[in-house]
């Protein structure tokens, strides 16, 4: 209950012993280890008194991004900022604040921000299992993404353990975005880390913040769009794909394909490259398409038609030319071929009604006669239909999968075991 856990602490004023200047104190008693905000110098108070350490550290460069004392609330627990630290990838240059949230009843929690991306940390008290270059946790595998040194610069506020600026601890961290699992090696412990991604404006606005640091490029466990995870794609394709194979077979088994129109023609010298006017025939069933084919016996050959379909009534006239070419032969010890000897196109959404054909013939002169047949059948089944349904089903997906293997390229760029070139 958030009004049971309210940390509502109460705030001393403490005097650093070394520059005799006054400082807030939240834990109080609690506290192990204090960072007088003044002068940097750290002291003491596990025994209730303050003990001047030898170590001292910097604190021009903290940033006051999210101020110690201020309250807000992850994950329905309300917090309290207790200190800040900022540490740097020891032999880099790059460099990220980290800040230790404190409640009473759920004890302390961590939050991380590196070029604007937040993270929510909290120690964990079961073991990951290493295996090779992934750790598993609870079922979930985590990808290896970074294994470094960190070294503390700056420091200011109140720890609950003993604070040593010198300690240099090996990380290693492994990611599975959202999440990520941290293990931090000293000489005398290791210490396990679960962290959350947390959008800023939930920081901003939990922790009642007027300015933020902006994202840049990729965060370490950056979400890609939301919570929208990669499994959720591949079901959505997956019934992207059902839809469109449910579809081929309604399509398929609804078109009726009935022959309307067929009639032989014997082509020769003196009917060549001359109009011929077929009968008249109906095309029913509404607006659909309209398949118009030619079929030759051509041999080594070719044979040309233009073909125009006239409506009766309307006038209204829809022109093809087709061209069968059929090629074949024997060559260099294995046979060949190519073409075909015969040709179609389909007219779509030829509205109902009586129609016929003029028929325009041109045999090549080296045949003396070509036997043409000239069919017209009704609504057809076209598979070019239900790829362009696909393309336009896949075009989510493919952009989806596009933008998310560029995001990716992005997240690991400043990884130490990336896959990408």
């Amino acid at each position: 209950m958030t009004g049971e856990t309210n940390p509502n602490l109460e705030a001393t004023k403490v005097v650093c012993s070394k520059c005799n200047g006054e400082f807030i104190s939240y834990l109080n008693s609690n506290a192990y280890s204090i960072i007088c905000s003044l002068c940097g110098s750290i002291s003491n108070s596990y025994f209730g008194t303050l003990e001047r350490s030898t170590q001292e550290v910097r604190l021009s460069e903290l940033p006051s991004i999210l101020p110690i004392g201020s309250k807000g609330e992850i994950k329905g627990i309300p917090y309290i900022v207790i200190n800040h630290v900022r540490k740097k990838e020891n032999g880099t240059v790059y460099f990220w604040d980290e800040f230790t949230l404190f409640n009473p009843i759920y004890g302390q929690a961590y939050l991380s921000v590196y070029d604007g991306h937040w993270m929510y940390l909290k120690e964990l008290n079961a073991q990951p299992e290493i295996k090779l270059r992934i750790v598993i946790f609870e079922g979930e595998v985590y990808d290896r993404f970074a294994k470094y040194k960190s070294k503390i610069q700056a420091a200011s506020g109140e720890f609950l353990y003993d604070f040593d600026a010198d300690e240099v601890p090996l990380v290693q961290e492994f990611i599975q975005p959202p999440y990520l699992l941290s293990k931090e090696t000293l000489s005398t412990n290791i210490t396990w880390f679960k962290g959350e991604y947390i959008l800023p404006d939930e920081i901003k606005s939990s922790f009642k913040l007027d300015n933020i640091p902006e994202r840049k490029g990729v965060g370490m466990i950056q979400p890609f769009i939301g919570k929208f995870q990669k499994r959720t794609m591949s079901t959505v394709s997956f019934f992207i794909f059902v839809i469109w194979s449910a579809l081929q077979f309604l399509f398929y088994y609804s078109a009726k394909e009935e022959t309307v129109f067929s009639k032989q023609y014997s082509i020769n010298d003196a009917n060549n490259r001359k109009e011929i006017y077929t009968s008249a025939f109906e095309l029913s069933g509404g607006t659909s398409n309209a398949e118009i084919k030619i079929n030759t016996n051509i041999d080594n050959n070719w044979m040309y038609s233009a073909i125009t379909l006239v409506n009766e009534k309307t006038g209204d006239i829809y022109d093809l030319d087709l061209e069968a070419e059929y090629y074949h032969g024997y060559e260099d010890g294995s046979t060949w071929s190519e073409g075909k000897s015969w040709i179609s196109k389909v007219v779509s959404k030829v509205p109902d009604g009586s129609y016929y054909l003029i028929v325009y013939p041109d045999k090549p002169a080296t045949m003396n006669s070509v036997d043409l047949t000239v069919s017209v059948t009704r609504n057809v089944f076209m598979f070019s239909n239900g790829l362009i349904i696909l393309l336009l089903l896949a075009l989510f997906p493919t952009y989806y999968f596009f933008r998310k293997n560029s995001f990716e390229q992005r997240r690991w760029f400043n990884s130490n075991y990336s896959t990408y070139e």
